[in-house]
């Protein structure tokens, strides 16, 4: 949810949201103004129109000609004048509409006199009732008050809210349409930061989008293309110098037995291994076709190897998962492994193969100190040694830089784990690619 909120997407389109309902309600508020005061106008046209018809036609007639004409003159719907005790056993609201509440003030200070507004709800009709004086004598004047109800701007609203609900359906459309692309942008930043290069991203949408769109698949183009570069640099040189370290070694151990042999040999030895970890951490950048490999017997496989080396390894199989991966690149893996716990580690090592929670896990053990916290994450780069070791290991600080890669590139992640005996560096395997 709170990547949801906190997206260019919800941001946009609830401001869209935001300034249609406010411009709804302005325009609903003001509307309803101006409905009153025609309303109030029409309301008070009426009464004052009523009364002075009534006075002018009443002025003339006796008391009982004014009761024969007020009783033909009284029909339901109709303005009536209604004698002062008529509202004996009438229902009147609690309350008085501000219709009625206006029309009272405005008409005693026309009239110069308190006037008394009253409304009752009779069946379906709604009236108001207004005590008046006509010739010096006290009525009820009876207003029907239906056209006056706040039924329209219940419509008005219903036809606001509809027309809201439409805008926000559109806004979320429009935003849609113009995050879409800075969508595909960030997705494709993601995945070149995994290391893979991603498909060029469509140049559409927005100008300013479109500007962003060209210049990231050129940054894209020109990153892959550096990273060509150096890994074919990289696995020339690595290849080129393996010819000369070849003879050197081969001329050594055909010449007869010198006091220096054997440190000749070693430290050619530890040139070779360097440059082994140079072509692999070339190809760790390649992307491979991915097969279906069981971990555990290629684990079985590797440590079988540095066994046979001399090596005090030994393989723990708690679970015989299969994934989808490049075989050759997990080697790669686990041999950095083994070869990083054999030159900074101490024996034995202990490496188990298992599975949790939708990961394969393969971990390796040692029994030594360890990286320490803080340097964990400088480990990980190219070319990049610890202190205590560098220029005395014989390495080149490609091992762990391997291993990070060759997890990046199955979308795992390395965890180090402190151990009560030991240390031990854990590979998490997603054993399902997606």
């Amino acid at each position: 949810m709170r990547k949801l909120t906190g997206s260019l997407f919800f941001r946009l389109a609830v401001l869209v949201v935001l300034v249609v309902l406010t411009t709804q309600f302005v325009t609903l508020w003001m509307a309803a103004g101006e409905r009153h005061k025609l309303l109030d106008k029409q309301l008070y046209s009426q009464t004052v129109d009523t009364l002075a018809f009534l006075e002018g036609t009443m002025e003339a007639m006796t008391n009982t000609e004014r009761a024969e004409f007020l009783a033909g003159y009284n029909r339901p719907g109709l303005p009536r004048l209604l004698p002062i005790n008529a509202d004996q056993g009438v229902n009147f609201t609690d309350y008085v509409p501000r219709l009625g509440e206006t029309l009272a003030q405005r008409l005693s200070h026309g009239l110069n006199e308190p006037i008394e507004v009253r409304h009752a709800q009779i069946e379906d009709r709604s009236e108001l009732w207004v005590n008046v004086h006509v010739l010096d004598q006290a009525y009820w004047l009876v207003l029907p008050f239906g056209r006056y109800s706040d039924r329209p701007i219940n419509t008005i609203m219903q036809a606001a809210l509809l027309a809201s609900i439409v805008a926000s359906l559109l806004a979320f459309v429009v935003a849609w349409r113009v995050t879409r692309p800075i969508s595909r942008v960030v997705l494709a930043s993601r995945e070149l930061a995994a290391g893979n290069m991603p498909a060029a991203v469509p140049e559409d949408g927005p100008r300013e989008v479109k500007v962003l769109a060209h210049n990231f698949n050129l940054m894209a183009q020109a990153l892959d293309s550096a990273a060509r570069e150096r890994r074919l640099m990289l696995a020339g040189l690595s290849h080129d110098l393996r010819t000369p370290l070849t003879r050197l070694k081969l001329t050594l151990e055909l010449q007869q037995d010198s006091p220096d042999q054997h440190d000749m040999l070693a430290d050619i030895d530890e040139l070779s291994q360097i440059v082994r970890q140079f072509i692999d951490f070339a190809r760790a950048e390649e992307t491979t076709r991915l097969e279906p490999v069981a971990l555990a017997d290629l684990a079985a496989s590797v440590v079988s190897r540095f066994a046979r080396e001399g090596m005090d390894a030994r393989l723990e199989r708690r679970a015989e998962p299969e994934l989808q991966g490049d075989g050759l690149a997990l080697e790669r893996l686990l041999s950095n492994l083994l070869e990083n716990a054999r030159r900074y580690g101490a024996p034995p090592v202990e490496v188990c193969v298992e599975q949790v929670d939708g990961f394969a896990v393969l971990s390796v053990l040692d029994h030594g100190k360890g990286i320490p916290a803080e340097l964990r994450e400088t480990a990980l780069a190219p070319f990049e040694r610890l202190a205590e070791h560098r220029g005395t290991d014989g390495g080149s600080g490609l091992g762990l830089a391997i291993v990070s890669r060759v997890v990046k590139q199955h979308r795992g992640r390395l965890e180090f784990c402190d151990q009560s005996d030991g240390f031990k560096l854990a590979v998490y395997l997603p054993l399902h690619a997606g």
